[in-house]
């Protein structure tokens, strides 16, 4: 087996070199794949980049012609796909990878292809700013080089590289017996935020009871779109969808935890998935510290939920458009699917007395929302808030429910 090592020869040939030295000296093999564009400089590819391009479909001399954006794209596109050959093969026990802006771009693509799990590291220019649009939903790491790639090794850059050559030889060292990802009935996906967490940990805690296995998702952005990946590979067996935030995030087009790839709600409907929905935090966008509030939205309500973090409502016809947009999703469904809603608050800022209640908001979301809803879709409503107990105590035996139900004909079947 064998640690992929990526990136543009034509620039950072020399850091590769010293990559590659590095983890031979701790005892692992590196396969060295060149993703850059023009000839390698420092160092022979085991892949060369024309390998890359027939990989990704593409002809070298016709690839250099198009837009730099296409480039990059078609680049990882093949890169990723090497690497799914490699660990479908089992020859491949991790991945490393250097990049500047481009080379970041190019090697996260072809990363974020990989499994969940398996060993992933990018060195990069660009590591101490926005890292989302790179890094997506997977779980890569990322460490910053601090100074640029640039010339080969100096004092600041080897040092570094010397780090993340000893970071990876170690989890793949550690994950050597790496176990296959969990496939077993029984996984149910959680999503929650601080302002659903009594709900969550209560569900959580009913179904565990039960004998299945929880994970609990953020929903910040990534976390809900992690969820929805994993439930489209087919390793989640139901869901609960207490806290589906990005929702509102993504309908309005604004907040910091809008999904990290659009289509909130929809992976368990097309992959027949049973699900139970919930508004949790419905009722509000999230965006950094105050100061960052853009000023279309400074005259809503808001509430500090800490000093990094704004809590701001969203309007009567922002909620009606996302209880549109819920049902259209929920309508897809091809599993069972309900809508389970506590009338007195969808969070602990927006309920009675709270500084996001708004219950006209609430009411604008349930007419949209049943009004476009698929008839044979239930729709639970319970005069409770989210975070009371009997909230959660329905949701997971509705959901229960359903994974009985289809026990039941799988054993009949």
């Amino acid at each position: 087996m064998a640690i992929a090592l990526l990136g543009t020869l034509d620039t950072k040939g020399l850091e590769v070199a010293f990559l590659r030295e590095r983890l031979a000296e701790l005892g692992r093999t590196a396969l060295v794949v060149d993703v850059g564009l023009f000839d390698p400089q420092g160092i022979v590819p085991d892949v060369g980049r024309e390998a890359v391009m027939a990989t990704a479909g593409v002809k070298p001399a016709a690839l250099l012609r198009r837009p730099r954006s296409e480039i990059m794209a078609a680049m990882g596109r093949g890169a990723g796909a090497l690497l799914r050959r490699l660990d479908a093969e089992g020859r491949l026990e991790g991945a490393l990878g250097v990049g500047g802006n481009q080379g970041t771009s190019i090697v996260c693509t072809a990363m974020r292809q990989l499994p969940l799990g398996l060993p992933r590291l990018v060195v990069s220019t660009v590591a101490s700013g926005n890292m989302r649009p790179y890094v997506g939903s997977s779980d890569i790491a990322v460490m910053f080089s601090v100074a640029d790639l640039l010339g080969g090794l100096n004092g600041v850059v080897e040092p570094v590289l010397r780090n993340a050559a000893a970071a990876m030889a170690g989890m793949v060292t550690v994950g050597a017996a790496r176990a296959p990802a969990r496939r077993e009935d029984g996984l149910v996906a959680v999503t929650a935020l601080g302002n659903t967490h009594p709900a969550v940990t209560r569900a959580m805690s009913i179904l565990r009871a039960r004998g299945l296995h929880v994970a609990a998702f953020h929903a910040s952005g990534a976390g809900g779109s992690a969820m929805e990946r994993l439930v489209s590979e087919g390793r989640v067996t139901a869901v609960l969808d207490l806290t589906p935030h990005e929702l509102t995030e993504e309908v309005v087009g604004a907040g910091w935890y809008q999904p990290v790839e659009p289509g909130r709600c929809t992976a368990a409907g097309v992959a027949g998935v049973p699900q139970v929905i919930a508004p949790g935090s419905l009722e509000y966008l999230c965006f950094g510290p105050r100061d960052s509030l853009p000023p279309p939205f400074r005259r809503r309500r808001t509430y500090l939920h800490n000093p990094t973090c704004i809590h701001v409502s969203a309007s009567r016809r922002e909620m009606a458009a996302v209880g549109k947009a819920l049902a259209r999703r929920l309508n897809r469904s091809t599993g069972p699917v309900a809508v389970v809603l506590p009338l007195k608050g969808w969070s602990i800022y927006g309920g009675p007395g709270g500084p996001l209640n708004d219950a006209r908001a609430r009411a604008a979301f349930v007419e949209a929302l049943t009004r476009a809803l698929r008839k044979d879709i239930p729709v639970h409503r319970l005069p409770v808030h989210i975070n009371e107990p009997a909230f959660a105590d329905h949701c997971c035996a509705v959901l229960l429910e359903m994974l009985e139900a289809r026990a039941a004909r799988a054993q009949a079947g």
